[in-house]
């Protein structure tokens, strides 16, 4: 560990927050693989969050925020820095139509970042809700969906989002959505912040409409994805005029496995942790699934998974090995 005894001093006197030393991340992760992190800080509200990075930041400890761990592969090494995450007291939904119908035009809900994206959809949808249909099979917690800009079906949260509170060492405060930068599968949030709290703007529809929406696209995943496995989701973002998956499977790398790792057999953009992988494991499929694409069709794969405590393989060795302050989902 490399945090000093005066940070953890802090930490732990901190309220609010609750202090793990030496934390095992891999059963944080839905890929299940990594190391440890230096210290895990759990927060229990906003100004928890606020002190937290203000201690963080004033000892130049690297951080960053743990959502759902849908999207991460940690090292096998661990991560030398602090891990922050969100308590169950920022699970929430306010604002929900009270059901007197008399309801507007655009009904905002304020929704707490660690709340999971797919509840908050299906309680969308059982409110007559929307908008959120796309989610309603996305993995993750809010505050990750909005950090990666998470989407499916040709829809995003780009869409649905109103406004997002931001905290930092500084203090707390609402950003329009308006004035953040989104793009595929990203959104540039403000250095050194957390996603605490997101407003949404969904549309009142008929219920049994927008809940029908939900099973077509839920049988549509299940019939394209791997279900009941270990997998962080998409390993690779999709490249212009393509998918991911279709490339590697052209490429003749569906079941390929290496150690306890396995291409799915289902979709080839799916790692699957078969019991006992490493992400050394993981790597190394993904290595080969980027070198086989390129050689058979000549495109160069980007990871839509974030790697934490370590670069890709393939990234120059000078590259951020992920101490960047982002959230996951």
């Amino acid at each position: 560990m490399t945090l000093s005894p005066v940070v953890i001093r802090e930490l732990r006197a901190l309220e609010g927050a609750r202090l793990w030393v030496d934390a095992p991340l891999a059963p944080f992760t839905t890929i299940g693989t990594g190391g440890k992190a230096d210290v895990l800080v759990t927060v229990v509200d906003t100004p928890a969050v606020v002190a937290t990075l203000k201690i963080l930041q004033e000892h130049a400890v690297p951080w960053v925020c743990l959502g759902a761990g849908t999207d991460l592969l940690v090292a096998d090494e661990g991560y030398r820095g602090a891990v922050v995450k969100l308590d169950d007291a920022f699970h929430y939904a306010e604002g929900m139509p009270d059901g007197d119908g008399c309801a507007p035009d655009r009904v905002i809900v304020t929704v707490g970042a660690g709340t999971l994206l797919a509840r908050f959809a299906a309680v969308a949808a059982e409110a007559g809700l929307a908008g959120l249909e796309f989610a309603c099979g996305i993995p993750g917690s809010v505050g990750g969906a909005v950090a990666t800009n998470a989407g499916a079906y040709r829809s995003s949260m780009a869409e649905v989002v109103e406004a997002v509170e931001l905290a930092g060492a500084a203090g707390a405060s609402w950003v329009r959505a308006a004035d953040l930068e989104w793009d595929y599968r990203s959104c540039r949030l403000p250095a050194g912040t957390v996603v605490v709290a997101v407003r949404f703007g969904l549309a009142p529809g008929d219920t049994a409409t927008i809940l029908e929406r939900h099973r077509a696209i839920l049988r549509r995943r299940r019939s394209a994805q791997p279900r009941g496995v270990r997998t962080f989701g998409c390993a690779f973002k999709n490249p212009s005029g393509g998918g991911a998956g279709r490339l590697i499977e052209a490429a003749g790398l569906k079941g390929v496995r290496r150690g306890g790792a396995e291409i799915s057999r289902v979709h080839a953009n799916f790692l699957v942790n078969l019991g006992d992988a490493t992400t050394a494991d993981v790597l190394a499929l993904m290595s080969l699934m980027r070198e086989e694409v390129k050689r058979t069709a000549a495109v160069s794969l980007e990871p839509e998974v974030r790697l934490l405590g370590a670069t890709f393989p393939w990234e120059p060795s000078g590259a951020d090995p992920g101490e960047s302050p982002a959230a996951d989902g």
